[in-house]
């Protein structure tokens, strides 16, 4: 990168200063994601969770910013490591949890678990259990966003859709 391009950088994010309100909002997303995070690595490590728990701890910041700019009718799509997107995206954590818990309040109804955690009143659709599963489902979310807009002609604006994968 020449001085040049990290001038246009330094300026363009000088100009795109997130306001205090903003700022909260994401501290305080980022950490409900961590105790909610550290909350399960203990129930799990005493034996009260049962399965797998695949853990997103140091990663808050990454759904907290992407998620957050979202609009709640958009999509998002994850991977095994779901919870803290699905709190960032909206879904109760008391929900969360008890789906963690296999319990009937669970927003799955108990029978998703960790690694496959979904709500449809929030647009998650879904964490899956080998990375980059997600994509095509967050592929087919954009082209029913873009279809609906492009063919059908529906009033508002398009919706986005997001899929996490890697890790």
């Amino acid at each position: 990168m020449n001085a040049n391009n990290i001038e246009t950088c330094l300026e363009y994010t000088d100009s795109k200063k997130l306001d205090s309100d903003t700022l909260k909002i994401l501290y305080k997303d980022m950490v409900l994601g961590r105790n909610f995070e550290d909350l399960c690595a203990k129930m799990y490590y005493r034996g009260k969770m049962f399965g797998f728990v695949h853990l997103y701890n140091g990663q808050e910041a990454v759904s907290s910013g992407v998620v957050k700019a979202l609009n709640h009718s958009d999509y998002v799509c994850s991977t095994y490591r779901d919870h803290v997107h699905a709190l960032s995206k909206g879904v109760p954590a008391k929900e969360v949890m008890a789906e963690l818990f296999g319990k009937e309040t669970g927003c799955c109804k108990g029978r998703g678990g960790s690694m496959h955690i979904f709500s449809a009143p929030h647009n998650f659709l879904g964490g899956f259990a080998f990375i980059g599963e997600g994509i095509p489902v967050a592929v087919g979310a954009a082209f029913q966003s873009l279809y609906s807009k492009k063919v059908l002609k529906e009033a508002g604006e398009m919706k986005v859709a997001v899929a996490f994968f890697g890790d």
